[in-house]
């Protein structure tokens, strides 16, 4: 080969493409360098990682792609292939080297005092409570690295905090939407929730008697909209509503988990209140780092800094249960044998959104669950936790009930290719460039008012919008347009012409959203909250789809983390915590309440198994 330093572009996870330089000698891939800074961090990282040491270790393009995130690692090995031939080497026949040389290391087994399993924000966070109260965790992730869903998260933690909140304008529309719930008749109220509900209908009519214009929020607001946004009734007639005791206690328990991950380092914009799709209200704590990532990074870094276990692709295969209590777990990594001896296993898998023939074996929601329908998940989100609590004998609760994302990437399911704003800030359009739905509104009602409109539908937005939209750069937003995936266009007509609308039908469309942003009300759909008008070009039109985003359903817990059986009664040793969990979103989960849940109780979990390891060495102790 010809030596030196070659500069080329490989196809990317959420980019359309990785700038690379690969440095050849005349016989050796001496160095590879990654620009990786266009891909969404924490979704890829161990390629870029791994992959480039295994390549110039071993002299070879015959190395495994990384479970997970295999667009990244083959975009890796295309690039460097590329420079090979561009070097005059032939690719091809290093591709057809000798692969690297696993190692054939013994079974391994371990003691501790929990084990959690799942790496992704409830896992961590009960990995890091455990440490907070001295006791020894280990972590087991079947993926090479960390992160899970929450990796790939917006990153707007909703949790109520009204001191802040109320520095805030109110949006139009907001004002009317309270009116609206407080005027409920109380028997649509289910009795549990009857009297939070009497007493946040006071809440909210004192602050529209009170003529103020700032952002109200309450914990009894949070929770009566987290109970009316997953309160749902399935295919069968069969009603769901989510369990008080969990409802209750997310709510009572947010803040607190921003304030306890503010402390262990994560930083959190204070200028803005977030609102994800389908949140309902704005209440997010969106941190300073993009997405979900942010709270990966920081939990990760804590958890390695104080001497935590994490052991990557390592997966759980069974529990150990003596005489009805759980007392470890068989996992298994690369063919050996890793057993976990732990009186306590904490399950934070996550759901089964990435397992599309458990999806529709469950789903009792939607008329059908197409065989090649995205989803938003990591891949390793396939209902692992759930079989393993079922062996244990957990019952399950509102297994049918799986959310569709509304606004997904057509071909990947992903969120975050596009110009995706929040929701005050959605102009969705069908096929013929007419509005379709309320863009306020939950997750289910916008995947349905899809599907009734061919599926496929367009975000619409002009420059000002674009500016509100998340990790969003203009590299990402020229290559996208280049590549097709987003339509750009100087007036509205030529960008009708690009998705195929009818140029008048869409800017009509357009022309009369902007008259209700001036007006604050809707009179076409009753879109809840207002933002900005669609005026300044260039105009642009996203393409989205939706896609598999969360399985409400799981093993049945308590308020304590604990996992249940069908007798309702405790597995001892057995607990609990984020997505893997069911019967606290019931039918629909709020965009935000997902984030707000794993960090919440993934904590309850953790200090309910430590304080009663605590009480159990205090109770066995020789003096009593």
């Amino acid at each position: 080969m010809k030596p030196g330093t070659y500069n080329v572009k490989a196809k990317g996870h959420g980019s359309s493409f990785m700038p690379m330089k690969v440095t050849l000698s005349a016989t050796d891939i001496e160095n590879i360098s990654i620009d990786s800074s266009a891909e969404t961090k924490g979704i890829a990282d161990e390629v870029f990682r791994r992959l480039p040491q295994q390549i110039i270790a071993n002299q070879t393009l015959n190395v495994d792609v990384i479970s997970g995130a295999t667009i990244s690692s083959r975009g890796v090995i295309d690039g460097v292939a590329q420079a090979i031939d561009e070097a005059g080497g032939e690719a091809n026949k290093w591709k057809q080297r000798a692969k690297p040389i696993a190692k054939s290391d013994k079974d391994e087994e371990y003691n501790v005092d929990v084990v959690v399993i799942g790496a992704g924000g409830a896992g961590l966070a009960a990995a890091t409570r455990t440490i907070q109260n001295d006791q020894k965790v280990i972590i087991l992730e079947k993926y090479p690295q960390i992160g899970g869903n929450t990796a790939r998260a917006g990153g707007p933690l909703n949790a109520a905090e009204p001191e802040w909140q109320g520095k805030f304008k109110a949006l139009a529309g907001e004002k009317e939407s309270l009116a609206k719930l407080a005027a409920l008749p109380i028997d649509q109220i289910d009795l549990e929730y009857r009297l939070d509900f009497q007493k946040l209908q006071k809440q909210i009519n004192a602050y529209l008697e009170s003529g103020a214009n700032y952002l109200f929020d309450s914990t009894l607001l949070h929770e009566i909209q987290t109970y009316l946004g997953g309160k749902r009734i399935d295919l069968n007639g069969n009603e769901i509503h989510g369990n008080y005791e969990l409802v209750n206690k997310l709510v009572n328990n947010a803040f607190a988990s921003v304030q306890w991950l503010t402390n262990l380092g994560v930083e959190f914009d204070r200028n803005d209140v977030a609102m994800p799709v389908g949140a309902l209200w704005r209440r997010g704590h969106k941190p300073v780092e993009p997405m979900g990532y942010a709270f990966i990074k920081v939990l990760g870094e804590w958890l390695r800094d104080h001497g935590a276990t994490i052991l990557t692709e390592t997966r759980a295969k069974h529990l150990i249960i003596e005489n009805g209590q759980v007392k470890g777990v068989l996992a298994e990594n690369n063919g050996k044998q890793v057993t976990v001896h732990a009186p306590k296993v904490i399950l934070t898998s996550g759901g089964f959104g990435a397992n599309t023939k458990m999806v529709q074996k469950y789903n009792t929601y939607w008329a059908q669950i197409a065989d090649n329908i995205a989803t938003t998940n990591s891949p390793a989100i396939t209902g692992d936790g759930i079989a393993l609590g079922q062996e244990a004998g957990a019952a399950l609760v509102g297994m049918g009930f799986i959310q569709l994302m509304p606004v997904s990437d057509p071909e990947t399911g992903e969120l975050f290719t596009g110009i995706q704003t929040p929701p005050e800030n959605f102009i969705m359009v069908n096929q013929k460039g007419e509005r379709f739905v309320n863009e306020f509104a939950e997750r289910d009602t916008l995947a349905k008012a899809a599907i009734a409109n061919g599926t496929l539908f367009y975000l619409i937005a002009d420059n000002k919008i674009k500016a509100t939209a998340y990790n969003t750069t203009e590299e990402s937003l020229a290559a996208q347009v280049k590549a097709g995936t987003l339509f750009k266009a100087d007036t509205l007509a030529e960008l009708a012409e690009k998705i195929g609308a009818e140029p008048a039908t869409l800017v009509n469309t357009i022309n009369k959203y902007n008259s209700y942003v001036d007006d604050g009300y809707d009179p076409e759909f009753n879109k809840s909250a207002f933002n900005l008008k669609c005026e300044v070009a260039p105009f642009y039109a996203t393409p989205r789809k939706p896609a598999i985003h969360h399985t409400m359903g799981g093993l049945k817990i308590n308020s304590k983390g604990q996992v249940l059986n069908q007798d309702d009664q405790v597995i001892t040793g057995l607990f609990a915590a984020g997505e893997v969990a069911g019967g606290l979103h019931a039918g629909n989960r709020l965009g935000g309440n997902s984030l707000a849940d794993i960090f919440t109780f993934g904590r309850i979990a953790a200090d309910t198994a430590c304080s009663q390891l605590i009480s159990d060495t205090t109770n066995n102790s020789p003096q009593n």
